[in-house]
Formats: structure tokens, sequence, C-alpha cells
């Protein structure tokens, strides 16, 4: 019969420092490694996602709003409005603007994508879309392949890159297009800068005309552009080219004054004063009804 010491010593665990057979330190060694290589991708990841998010983030006061928002039209000492990069303002009793080779007003969600050139009737052509990189070249190409047939370029877009807009206002000077932003038709950001290159420049009474600040984006990939110092040059840039296209340059002062998630909305007076606007439609006919009136009345009292 066993002693009770004897069992004892049995039932004993092994000592702390003892390792099992199957913990050898080179799989110890191999975890450890394995472990490392999966933190490194996982950061690495991080990072890459991370430097792209911030090197295609939206520009400031980017929404995802895909409606028309409605708003109270600009007058005087109450121009800012909210930028909508994305849709466009729509005034009380606005209604989509008619564009030429649209057979309807263009649908809202063209304005958040690409622009596009649309020939219309009568040498008449479209722009609707955001200015990209790229625009300013796809432009080009499509002027050319009219056989300088475009005699007019309506406008109806939210802006965007400023070399673009200012290569597409170039070309529209050279081969003398008017230009027109019609009733309800949205033309911001770098849009006026297009609309500048027409010799004739018609706006609608009831459009929406404005700038902002420029906004420049990082030139590579996770490192920080000077924004102040590319801005300025850029800001000298559009207020040449103003200058060239006999538009007071005046006009851009405004939009330096405004931060880039609103925009600053000219008024029917400062289209005219400014030069933004050759010409502006629609304006005299409530007049013209009120001294009709008033002759009436007068001749039937006399």
């Amino acid at each position: 019969m066993p002693s009770a010491n004897s069992t004892k010593a049995k039932i004993e665990p092994a000592p702390a420092n003892r390792k099992p057979r199957w913990l050898s330190e080179r799989t110890i060694l191999n975890s450890v490694f394995r472990l490392l290589i999966v933190a490194t991708v996982v950061f690495l990841a991080f990072d890459f996602r991370t430097i792209y998010e911030e090197a295609n983030a939206p520009l400031p006061g980017e929404t995802d709003r895909d409606e028309p928002l409605t708003m109270e039209p600009p007058k005087t000492r109450d121009h800012l409005r909210p930028y909508l990069p994305r849709t466009t303002p729509r005034r009380r009793s606005g209604k989509p603007p008619a564009m030429p080779g649209f057979a309807k007003p263009p649908a809202n969600e063209l304005v958040s994508k690409k622009m596009t050139f649309v020939r219309g009737p009568k040498g008449e052509a479209s722009a609707v879309g955001r200015i990209e990189p790229g625009t300013g070249s796809e432009f080009v190409e499509f002027i050319q392949g009219q056989g300088g047939e475009i005699k007019s370029l309506y406008l109806h877009s939210p802006g965007g890159s400023v070399h673009d807009a200012l290569k597409m206002a170039k070309l529209i000077r050279k081969n003398k297009i008017a230009t027109v932003v019609p009733n309800d038709a949205y033309c911001a950001s770098s849009c006026p800068i297009v609309f500048s290159g027409g010799k004739e420049r018609t706006a609608g009474r009831n459009s929406w005309v404005g700038v902002h600040q420029i906004f420049a984006p990082r030139t590579t990939p996770g490192n920080l552009a000077d924004g102040m110092s590319q801005g300025q040059a850029v800001t000298a840039l559009v207020q040449q080219h103003l200058t060239d296209m006999g538009v007071d340059s005046r006009a851009w002062l405004h939009a330096m004054q405004t931060p880039s998630d609103q925009l600053y909305v000219f008024t029917v007076k400062e289209l005219k004063d400014y030069k933004l606007a050759t010409k502006v439609i629609g304006q005299k006919a409530s007049k013209k009804k009120t001294s009709r009136k008033k002759t009436t009345r007068t001749s039937a009292n006399k």
C-alpha cells in the first residue's frame, strides 16, 4: 500500500519555470515576429488611408446635400449665402434653368458631376457641372470639334478648379464666344472666371453669380502646402485675368473677403457696376407696367 507522502508527490504540479514541450523558443520567436508583421500592416494601412483621405478631402464647406436649397436672392448688405458645391440654390418661386441642348432642364445631379458640354441649336452650347482638373482640356476638345460654330455658351456650374476655369475663359475670348448665365442658373466659385471670358456676358436677373476665397489643396499626399502663398499667387492671376477681360478687378475683392464655405452673391447692380455682366436681362418690365398705369390714370383724370 503506497504511503501518503508518495501519493502527494505524484499530484504535485510541475515547477513554474518548466515549459511545455510544444512551447519552444523558436515557436515563441515566430509568433512574436508574425504579430509584428500584422501590426506593421495594420499601421501602414491606416497611414495610407489617412493620407488618401487628406489628399482627396472635400473643400471646406462641401456638404453631401444633393437637393436644391431654397434661399432669398441677394440684396444690398445681404450678399452671403451658403456655398453649395453639389447642388444649386433656388428662389421660392424659382425653377430649374432652361439650357440649350437639353429637352428638359438638366437634372440637379448633373451639377455635382464633372462638367459636360452639350451642343444646342443656333450655335448655342451648354456647360453643366463641376469644373475639375482636366475640364479645361476637355473644353478645348469640345470647341475644336464644333468647327467654330459655337457662338454662345450657357453656364450652370458650382465652379471648382481655378486653373481650368482660366483656360476655358481664355479660349472663350479667343473664339469670341458670348457667355450666358440664364435665369435661375448657378455660376459660383470659379465659374464667374469662365463667365468673364465672354466678349458679351449676359446674366439673368434671377441668376446666382457668386465668388469666395480660393482653397489651396495639398500639393502632395501627407504634406501640407503653403496655402497662403498659393492663394495669393492664384488671386493675382485671377485679378489680372479679370482686368484683361474688361471686368473691374474689385469684384474679386469680395472673393478674398468671403470664407470658402460661403458665397458672396452679386446683386444685379453689382453685376453691371463691376462689368461682370455686359447685359442683365429682365430688369425693367415691372417699372414699365407701373408707368403705363400712371399714364392711363392721368389721361382719364383729364
